[in-house]
């Protein structure tokens, strides 16, 4: 299976859906392109004894059906997909704390460019599409799901509408004392239950609404007051693209939180990463069957997002600030465009939903545990297309040997150590562990730099520090994946390489 260049720049502007990005010279020579297609840019019980932890997966959540191309015929489908995630809840967890699996910045029927810009024909949600959506929930086992559809829908729905709500499949509404909906929760055919909320994405965005704000426009109004309203109606409030903002514009605002991580800024044709990215997409395009497993295309485009991570460095280093990672999923990419060789389009909501997610440490899986996790900070960025991060943990103890979890702020004090355990590296692969402290510059002279950032201890295993001074303290691990080196093909050479595999939030050290 081969691929012009040209079409594949179409390919990813339809992939990109942030209008306001900056222009670059890669963009504008891709936007020039003949024949450009762009996709359209709790207080509940713990449901703990309720869901099977030791389910198999579901064995209906078959890959979705893809639709011919106007110009061929699909392209018969030579490789299984690969296995589902195992349950987060069995991977082994700090004591007291279970791992819940999910993604936040999520987009579905309610939002006006899913689904292939046509996410409710004749004014009725996108059946097959919206089908496509929650065999992906439960396929790929995930926990919860922080919806993020954009205002120009999500406004006009009622939360029990937003949460995908079908009670003839089992599905539940998660309500509060006053017997608001405040949630929901999706039932898959095997018996697993995925935790579903409401929220937006527009120029701010809110998670976990518990009711309607005053004002709609508050979803398109980067402010402070904004902010502030739409914590009042019980979200918590994040920003999406991060690349896109400067520290300056986002500083003001009071966020709880925002992405250190989108796909969006690997692909953009008008963001700065596109022309180290570009080359090696291609190449998997041109490698057809001999290159890699779809399921492992990520892989190709995969880059931190520096801008984003300064920003959050800078952040941190002088307030409590969440750090998340967008899966920013429409199934809106042209199939038309370009088919894997396993027949199944390339933006598939099971596909992206296998790549990463944002694994918490919750004590109860309810949407209160959620929440409370997202409030402490006891959240990981995982590249799970790597390995699932069994075993991972990070802590401080104090000098009395107390535990203090990721997400904790205290006082500097003599005998506090930061432990990092990793997580158990697949057989053959090795990984690169690194502590980061994060602290605050005096002001310098004009454009100079505010914030320190140091690596203070370097690994491939464990990590343990003694603190020596205050500072925000992160770890970061990167995995060299040789254990997927026979999926990869004929590209392994290029693909197995040092890749982000973690994410920690900080623990803050005053």
């Amino acid at each position: 299976m081969r691929m012009r260049t040209p079409i594949f720049a179409t390919t990813l502007l339809a992939l990109s859906a942030c209008d306001d990005a900056p222009s670059t010279p890669a963009a504008d020579a891709l936007a020039a392109t003949p024949d450009t297609a762009r996709g359209a840019d709790a207080l509940e019980a713990p449901r703990d004894a309720e869901r099977p932890r030791d389910a198999s997966p579901a064995l209906d959540a078959a890959p979705p059906a893809v639709d011919a191309a106007p110009d061929a015929a699909p392209a018969p489908p030579t490789r299984a997909p690969l296995p589902p995630p195992p349950d987060a809840a069995q991977l082994a967890a700090p004591p007291g704390y279970t791992f819940a699996r999910g993604l936040i910045h999520m987009h579905s029927v309610h939002s006006h460019d899913a689904c292939d810009g046509d996410p409710k024909p004749g004014g009725l949600p996108n059946a097959p599409c919206l089908a496509d959506l929650r065999a992906a929930a439960c396929r790929s086992r995930l926990d919860y799901m922080l919806l993020t559809d954009h205002p120009e829908s999500f406004a006009d729905v009622s939360f029990e509408e937003a949460v995908l709500h079908d009670a003839a499949a089992g599905d539940t509404l998660v309500k509060d004392a006053e017997g608001a909906v405040v949630g929901g929760e999706l039932a898959c055919a095997d018996g697993w239950r995925v935790l579903v909320a409401p929220g937006s994405e527009g120029d701010l965005m809110p998670v976990m609404l518990r009711r309607p704000p005053a004002d709609r426009a508050l979803y398109r109004t980067r402010a402070p007051e904004s902010v502030a309203a739409l914590r009042e109606a019980g979200a918590l409030v994040l920003h999406a693209h991060t690349e896109e903002r400067t520290f300056e514009e986002l500083w003001p605002l009071g966020l709880d939180g925002f992405e250190i991580y989108n796909l969006h800024a690997n692909v953009n044709p008008r963001w700065r990463q596109l022309p180290e990215v570009l080359p090696d997409v291609i190449a998997v395009i041109q490698a057809g069957e001999e290159g890699p497993h779809p399921d492992l295309a990520m892989l190709a485009a995969l880059r931190e997002n520096p801008w984003a991570l300064d920003t959050w460095n800078r952040f941190i280093a002088r307030r409590r600030t969440l750090g998340v990672a967008g899966s920013d999923i429409h199934q809106n990419l042209p199939p038309a465009l370009f088919r894997p060789a396993d027949g199944e389009r390339l933006d598939s909501y099971r596909r992206l939903t296998t790549w990463f997610a944002n694994y918490l440490l919750v004590r109860e899986m309810s949407l209160d545990g959620i929440r409370d996790a997202l409030d402490a900070g006891r959240a990981y960025t995982v590249f799970h297309l790597l390995g699932e991060p069994d075993g991972l943990d990070f802590a401080l103890l104090d000098a009395s040997g107390a535990r203090h979890n990721m997400g904790s702020e205290l006082a500097y004090a003599d005998g506090q150590r930061i432990v990092f355990s990793p997580p158990r590296v697949p057989e053959g692969s090795t990984m690169d562990v690194r502590l980061l402290r994060v602290t605050a510059l005096a002001p310098g002279e004009a454009g100079g730099p505010d914030t320190e950032v140091s690596v203070v201890a370097q690994a491939a295993g464990p990590v343990e520090f003694a603190v020596d001074r205050p500072g925000a303290y992160r770890v970061e691990v990167r995995q060299t994946p040789e254990h997927l080196r026979a999926a990869l093909g004929s590209l392994a050479g290029l693909l197995v390489r040092p890749t982000v595999w973690v994410y920690t939030n900080p623990i803050y050290v005053r």
